[in-house]
């Protein structure tokens, strides 16, 4: 099934997709992905030409520990650079919020896709969704923050699909087609490094619903038990698309089109 915005259709008949961060703050938890306007536009620029599907703009830090911002502030980061990008780059862009009014901002000056990190699936921002004809990735969190770890003692993988399920119902309920979703687990969020390895190793068993399947690990915390990030990022990356993810969000982009080969010959070894 294609991810649909109102101006765009992906499909994946030629391999996972390649998702962007770029990264408007000053405090993101990976240093080589902030950028100011100038670098913003550039980056994005290069790589629209090298390929990549979405562009995916975040204006509010979610690393561990990040200190929080209002809307206001996230609004004032987030257009002048999204108007820019809009301007040079005909591809979805998506912008990466917990907010519904930030959302609402990004929509209304060119944004495609809410890639929405709330973790609620809330029925204000279905509503939004509907309104723009826009697509909506909804992640899972468990109702924590990246830098909580879960307690309790049940299987990550059942959590998820439950939490995926009760998301696309909130979604029909606003009369958004399956096609405009897109479910992330949301490796690192909510998530004990166990979880984080559980989930890549077992991409294959997360229930989507037939929707759009991205990770998000690049550089996250477990990408960092093999003592390198980029390789293991990579070597996540692969192992997720090999169990069948749809879109990559990456910082390294070229690292990320290897990742995206590799799991397209091994996945043509194995199915002969």
């Amino acid at each position: 099934m294609p991810f649909t915005t109102k101006n765009f259709s992906l499909d994946f008949k030629n391999g996972a997709a390649i998702m962007a961060i770029i990264n408007l703050t000053p405090d993101s938890f990976y240093e080589g992905s902030r950028y100011n306007l100038q670098q913003a536009v550039e980056y994005a620029k290069q790589t629209f030409e090298k390929g990549a599907a979405i562009l995916d703009l975040g204006a509010q830090s979610t690393a561990p520990d990040s200190s929080p911002i209002t809307d206001e502030e996230e609004i004032g980061r987030l257009i002048e650079p999204l108007r820019l990008i809009r301007r040079e780059c005909y591809i979805p862009i998506s912008v990466d919020t917990f907010s519904v009014k930030v959302a609402k901002a990004a929509l209304e000056n060119g944004a495609d896709i809410i890639n929405d990190v709330s973790g609620k699936a809330s029925p204000e921002m279905a509503e939004l969704v509907r309104e723009y004809g826009a697509g909506w990735i909804i992640m899972h969190t468990g109702g924590l923050a990246s830098s909580e770890e879960r307690k309790q003692d049940i299987d990550i993988i059942d959590e998820i699909n439950s939490f995926f399920g009760y998301a696309l119902h909130t979604a029909s309920m606003h009369s958004l087609s399956a096609n405009q979703i897109c479910f992330d687990p949301g490796i690192g969020f909510g998530k004990s490094r166990k979880d984080d390895l559980n989930i890549i190793a077992n991409f294959s068993r997360i229930d989507f619903y037939g929707c759009t399947k991205l990770a998000a690990l690049s550089r996250k915390r477990v990408t960092k038990l093999c003592g390198d990030a980029l390789t293991g990022t990579v070597i996540s990356n692969a192992a997720c698309i090999v169990g069948g993810a749809d879109i990559i969000r990456v910082h390294d982009i070229e690292q990320g089109f290897a990742a995206v080969k590799m799991a397209k010959l091994l996945t043509e070894a194995r199915n002969g």
